[in-house]
């Protein structure tokens, strides 16, 4: 047999590896917290799991379900963008139901035609599924540096005019994993402007959105003129319900929303009906985000206020749920990943992003308050 040979070239999920790490370090004894995996630890947005179980009740019999999502779903979707960005989105046409967003992501190569050498291309640091997608579609995949100096996005002036022609999707992340660092809607506007005289499709990964510390941050969505951009967004973060699997992706352009609608079918990503009554409810309610990111305020002072008192330049901060930092007596990610171990803190360095993450690291603060007051505690152990 002959296998894909992107398969051969990769070890584990670059992720993986550090969850590992702290999983061997647990079996060997050591008491130790896990802080690689942005995987909230609080209590999940309870009117999903009310729906869950009424919907399981109401339930006498198990059929497929809709590929693209229920009517009530996309209708509740439609709805929340309209209250929360002020765009008027079809449910029918402009709307789809995902598993999550990972799956979404990896798939959306299949859209286009790569015939002709065209290219994906993402931030140097984003997460690896992107990479991944097009490694494994064979698809070329351009990394644009990024660095503290470019707010860790992209430099669009930087990149030669005649390039822009061979990129026909470009990803976003925006409140961005790792750094936390958000595009500003100049930005946006800018890059949506490029993607429309060069014909490429802006792919605008949103899920930490909703979580946030200061002002909503720009999405996507504010630009329903523009025919460029397709909008990905989940309930794992902004309602704590990442065992739900639950998502969408949105489009002010319906023939690009069409050709994901011929695309999904094939691929059975229909999602349960009674995950699709959960997420209605979780879609329907706009405090509990917002609950959250109070939360997230406070867990977050504690941990910074100990990082700071030990020297720490912390970059970023006012959404999601990552502190992306240095330190300037280390040089290397390695270096800095050593010092948490030696606290049994298990962080993930900045260079399983890739190499412009070198000096930095990324710790999740996704955790309980208890926690994260130990968190700091072992901090202040650090041996600087």
């Amino acid at each position: 047999m002959k296998y894909n040979s992107y398969l051969s070239s990769k070890n584990e999920y670059s992720l993986s590896k550090y969850h590992n790490l702290a999983n061997q370090l647990k079996a060997d004894g050591h008491h130790v917290i896990n802080l690689t995996i942005g995987d909230p630890v609080e209590r999940t947005y309870a009117e999903a799991y009310k729906s869950l179980d009424k919907s399981l009740e109401n339930r006498k019999i198990s059929q497929y379900p809709s590929f693209k999502g229920k009517v009530p779903l996309r209708k509740s979707i439609s709805d929340w963008a309209y209250r929360n960005h002020k765009i008027e989105l079809d449910p029918d046409t402009q709307i789809c139901s995902t598993n999550g967003s990972k799956e979404a992501v990896f798939h959306l190569a299949l859209l286009f035609d790569w015939s002709e050498g065209q290219e994906i291309w993402a931030p140097s640091l984003s997460y690896p599924v992107y990479a991944s997608s097009a490694g494994l579609f064979n698809i070329p995949f351009r990394e644009l540096p990024v660095s503290r100096e470019s707010n860790f996005l992209p430099d669009l002036d930087a990149i030669p005019v005649d390039e822009w022609d061979k990129c026909q999707i470009f990803w976003i992340n925006s409140p961005h994993n790792p750094t936390s660092a958000i595009a500003s809607k100049e930005y946006l506007e800018k890059l949506l402007s490029l993607a429309e005289k060069h014909d490429f499709l802006v792919c605008s990964d949103e899920c930490y959105n909703d979580i946030f510390y200061g002002e909503l941050p720009s999405s996507i969505l504010d630009f329903p003129q523009s025919q460029n951009w397709l909008c990905i967004r989940s309930l794992s973060k902004r309602s704590h319900m990442t065992g739900f699997r639950s998502g969408a992706l949105l489009s002010s352009n319906t023939e690009l929303m069409k050709k994901i609608l011929l695309m999904r079918p094939a691929l059975g990503v229909g999602t349960p009906d009674f995950i699709q009554d959960a997420a209605i409810a979780a879609w329907d309610d706009d405090q509990h985000p917002k609950d959250f990111s109070e939360e997230y305020k406070v867990k977050q002072k504690i941990i910074r206020e100990a990082l700071e008192k030990k020297g720490f330049n912390i970059f970023g901060g006012e959404a999601s749920f990552y502190l992306w930092f240095s330190h300037p007596q280390f040089t290397t990610s390695d270096q800095l990943m050593q010092l948490f171990i030696e606290q049994h803190l298990v962080l993930t360095p900045g260079t399983a992003f890739g190499q412009d993450g070198e000096g930095f690291i990324r710790m999740v603060y996704c955790s309980t308050l208890d926690q994260c007051e130990e968190i700091a505690q072992r901090i202040s152990a650090l041996n600087i």
